[in-house]
């Protein structure tokens, strides 16, 4: 299975003090244990970005830059980098759903996932499922 991973997840497993840090890091064990159904995660640069960010401030730098070096190098991580396409698509999607408190991050991983066909996220985020998609952990 596919996993798409959101900046949550991302903070959750570097952040120590992260109210969700031990279900992230049991879940990223397991993966790497290879106990686990996922077979590979999926992010965005936008996610990288906005993860990188947040653990900065809300751990360290040497933190982010630990994530950022670990989500490069890992051989469960693919990286879509955004495009042009991506970029509009995300931004349509952004502008028909002013009624939901979606970040553009957010849509940027939604249409992501849906190009990918991609139906589950490791996140901590409510707005996945508020957008349809299964979450885990």
């Amino acid at each position: 299975m596919i996993v798409f991973v959101d900046s949550s997840a991302f903070k959750a497993n570097y952040d120590l003090t992260d109210d969700y840090h031990q279900r992230a890091a049991e879940l990223m064990q397991k993966v790497a244990a290879r106990k686990s159904d996922v077979t590979y995660f999926l992010t965005t640069d936008y996610v990288l970005d906005e993860a990188l960010t947040l653990t900065r401030f809300a751990s360290s730098h040497d933190k982010a830059v630990e994530l950022a070096d670990g989500a490069r190098n890992s051989k469960f991580l693919q990286i879509v980098y955004s495009d042009e396409n991506l970029f509009t698509e995300a931004l349509k999607m952004f502008r028909n759903h002013s009624d939901k408190e979606w970040s553009f991050t957010d849509c940027v991983s939604f249409v992501t996932m849906k190009k990918h066909i991609v139906k589950t996220a490791f996140t901590f985020n409510a707005h996945f499922k508020q957008a349809g998609f299964a979450v885990i952990p």
